[in-house]
């Protein structure tokens, strides 16, 4: 065991300090749910309603004060961003969050704020799986072998003896082996795509494009709520299916694995299955507690966090159809 933490210290360092980093950012929405005005990310010197921003919440006091005489209909001019301001703010502002808010502003200005997140979500995905395939597909083959690895946890289930645990161990070890798995390598993608992945969610938070930009017309600044009080059927559209496909995201490794076996005619043992109901539903509920917190949250923020979470869940899904493909095939 010490010998296993020596040689992992170096992976459990990074991993630490990019999550105590990222930890440390500073949340760019206000209580209200609105981005706050001096956290806007623009390319270009563009003016804002003030309905559509965060005044009240800002560090320069004075400034906010000289905001809360404004009516809401009355506009903030914000200045362009530039790269030397952003990474005064810190590294992870400067060289993750800057860039991706860039793109999204830049994609916008032909097309919209939704095609924006949308074509930045899915190269920002490309970029990460270019360097990252192996582990990711160890990752899913990690997620789709779970009822596998719950038949050798329940074999050895109410055995203590060093015997049994080590034989336990040997199985799964065996198991990782056959289906070319590296634990440790789906550990650590999962933490090299945690800044990447955040700066993608803060920076569709704080592009300019997204604040006061809309998809195919359908304003970015309304909230779910709008649409369930005022019947604005494109809020809720997008807001169910948020819901649906975070949802999916999550089982689609587990539905293909099902599939795939009854195409190979896999048949389970009654044995193999003691307690998989257990262990299925605790993932279940796991599941369905994160997908809630993730609604109640977005219920009240602009839409176009749901949309971005949409698009982001959309596109996991189907890496998940892709990857499964491609181990299928190898």
């Amino acid at each position: 065991m010490k010998k296993f933490l020596q040689e992992k210290s170096k992976i459990i360092f990074l991993c630490l300090f990019i999550v105590m980093t990222c930890t440390a950012c500073s949340n760019p929405r206000g209580t209200d749910g609105k981005t706050k005005v001096d956290e806007i990310i623009a390319s270009e010197k563009i003016e804002v309603k003030k309905s559509l921003v965060n005044v009240t919440e800002i560090e320069d006091k004075k400034l906010s004060n000289e905001y809360k005489k404004l009516n809401d209909d009355d506009t903030i001019t914000i200045e362009p961003t530039t790269f030397s301001e952003a990474i005064a703010d810190g590294w992870f502002d400067g060289l993750i969050v800057w860039p991706i808010a860039q793109i999204i502003n830049t994609i916008a200005s032909y097309t919209d704020a939704g095609v924006g997140i949308i074509v930045t979500t899915l190269l920002i995905q490309l970029i990460v799986f270019m360097f990252t395939r192996k582990s990711q597909m160890s990752s899913q083959r990690m997620q789709e072998i779970q009822p596998e690895m719950q038949k050798i946890q329940n074999k050895y289930k109410d055995k203590t003896d060093d015997r049994s645990k080590m034989m336990m161990y040997q199985e799964t070890q065996n198991l990782y082996k056959k289906y070319d798995i590296h634990p440790f390598g789906s550990i650590l993608v999962m933490f090299i795509q945690l800044p990447i992945m955040m700066g993608m969610y803060y920076a569709t938070m704080r592009a300019a494009s997204v604040v006061y930009g809309s998809f195919f017309g359908l304003p970015f600044s309304g909230t779910p709520i709008d649409g369930f009080t005022q019947m604005q059927f494109g809020y809720i559209i997008i807001y169910v299916l948020m819901i649906v496909c975070q949802l999916l995201s999550m089982k689609m490794p587990q539905i293909l694995k099902k599939i795939q076996d009854k195409k190979d005619h896999v048949k389970e043992k009654k044995y193999a299955e003691e307690n998989q109901n257990s262990m299925m539903n605790t993932m279940n509920t796991t599941m369905y507690f994160s997908t809630a917190m993730i609604a109640f949250l977005y219920i009240s923020w602009p839409i176009a966090m749901s949309f971005y979470w949409l698009v982001s869940s959309i596109i996991r899904i189907i890496q998940s159809v892709v990857l499964h493909k491609i181990m299928n095939k190898d």
